[in-house]
């Protein structure tokens, strides 16, 4: 007969069902008590259910006490799928925040969903049945915005490496926030938040940091002031960064594993507070700034030494792996991507902002730039539906033409006959454009051209064509 292994024998011991209590009938694992008449008794019926007169008939089994406190138990919910085993010390703690534990939807309380699952079924639920609860991300960063006078809010963080349960809630004059694991997240690791203002004037920034953590307050309607491993926010510290709806801004950066909170300040601009990228650059006494900030600024801001164009090749050898998201993000753009991959974007980025090429006080995206044009200088006559227009050389006019997805500006100089064409937007693939003038005449866009054949007010065409060198 083959000889028993240790997880054999536990599980033929606790079939018998020696262990089990006799009100409730789950495992007895540490307080176990013999009542005279009823048999063995769990620490929490024995409290919550028995009677002084049950109770004076009771006594604790030091024995049972004994042999369990030497077997390492198997979850409740092996059934499910869980093969864990722990000690009797642990096991309750074990079983109350057991990935296979069936618990209730998250939104139950919010939203009246009945549903409910395991850990690994979360995910699944919350993209098929609340969507606007969840939020994506490429590279672990996460932008949630809150208002500081909801009660309770839930959000399921979800990327390639990720998948975890954001509860927030408001109590009296503190803000908090716990994030608890679901499948592929790590559990106990630590990450910080960036409370910022959805105002795009208003720069300020509080750090605060907190630790992923298995919460069972997550899956019903509790608040998180009574759990110590929620991170708490005085509400004065931020309400500054509120609007008028008493919306703020939440940056969840969940670290990759090995990348702690003090390495990554390390690899902030001290100006903008993001991630260094390729070109980093450094003042005379070493202080690092990114290469936006650094054609903005003459004078280091933290010691005022003068900025050089020395490169500092160890951040940026740091910062080769790590996924940057787009400079437009705060416009909306959700594209994330490696150094190479983020630039190449940003050139074509739908979002990317402009100046208005007129008056130089509005800035937008290109759509919002054609509605201030639109709008605003209608003393600039505007070419749209063709590449085409037709002018006098006597009667010089200013105009715009929307062609092929860019803008271009239309300059006369009123001093000699002479035109400019300006493209405006960003030159999408490298595209090659000129000036026709009539049908044989053709000059670059961006150069001045002269017209010396167009004097004494001719009627001429004008265009702008697309041609390969």
């Amino acid at each position: 007969m083959a000889e028993q292994t240790k997880e054999q024998f536990t599980d033929d011991l606790l079939s018998e069902k020696i262990f089990h209590c006799n009100i409730c009938d789950e495992l007895c694992t540490f307080d176990i008590f013999l009542v005279k008449g009823e048999g063995n008794v769990c620490g929490k019926c024995f409290e919550e259910k028995c009677d002084e007169e049950m109770k004076s008939r009771a006594e604790l089994n030091a024995a049972l006490i004994l042999i369990i406190a030497k077997l390492m138990l198997p979850c409740k919910f092996q059934a499910k799928g869980c093969d864990n085993r722990v000690g009797s010390k642990k096991y309750s703690k074990h079983v109350a925040t057991c990935d296979f534990k069936i618990k209730p939807c998250p939104m139950k309380n919010l939203e009246g969903c009945d549903w409910s699952g395991s850990s690994f079924e979360v995910a699944g639920h919350f993209s098929e049945n609340h969507r606007d609860e969840v939020v994506y991300s490429d590279n672990n960063i996460f932008n949630v915005e809150t208002t500081l006078c909801e009660s309770v809010n839930v959000k399921l963080l979800t990327s390639d490496h990720q998948k975890c349960l954001l509860k927030t809630s408001v109590v009296d004059d503190k803000f908090y926030y716990a994030l608890n694991p679901l499948e592929e997240c790590e559990e106990n690791m630590d990450y910080s938040v960036k409370h910022k203002s959805v105002k795009t004037t208003n720069h300020s920034v509080l750090k605060t940091v907190g630790t992923i953590t298995k919460l069972n307050g997550i899956y019903n309607e509790e608040n998180l002031n009574a759990n110590p491993n929620a991170t708490a926010v005085d509400i004065d510290s931020i309400k500054h960064l509120a609007d008028e709806k008493n919306v703020i801004a939440n940056e969840f950066n969940l670290n990759p594993k090995g990348i702690n909170e003090s390495m990554l300040k390390l690899l902030e601009c001290p100006v903008c507070m993001t991630i260094m990228r390729p070109d980093v650059y450094n003042c005379t006494r070493g202080h690092s700034i990114c290469s936006l900030c650094r054609n903005d600024l003459v004078k280091c801001p933290i010691c005022k030494e003068e900025i050089t164009f020395a490169r500092n090749y160890f951040i940026e050898n740091l910062t080769e792996g790590i996924k940057f998201p787009c400079i437009y993000n705060k416009h909306g753009c959700k594209n994330f991507g490696v150094c190479n991959e983020i630039t190449n974007h940003e050139i074509v980025c739908p979002l990317q902002q402009y100046h208005c090429p007129l008056c130089g006080n509005f800035t937008g995206s290109i759509e919002f730039i054609l509605d201030h044009l639109r709008s605003n200088h209608k003393e600039m006559e505007c070419v749209e539906k063709t590449e085409i227009i037709t002018t006098k050389t006597t009667n010089y006019t200013d105009k715009w033409i929307w062609f092929d997805s860019n803008l271009f500006i239309i300059s006369f100089d009123d001093n000699s006959p002479r035109i400019y064409i300006e493209i405006i937007t960003t030159n999408i693939n490298d595209t090659l454009y000129r000036g026709v003038i009539g049908y044989k005449q053709l000059f670059d866009v961006n150069d001045w051209f002269a017209m010396e054949d167009y004097k004494g007010g001719h009627v001429f065409f004008l265009s702008i064509e697309k041609y390969v060198k």
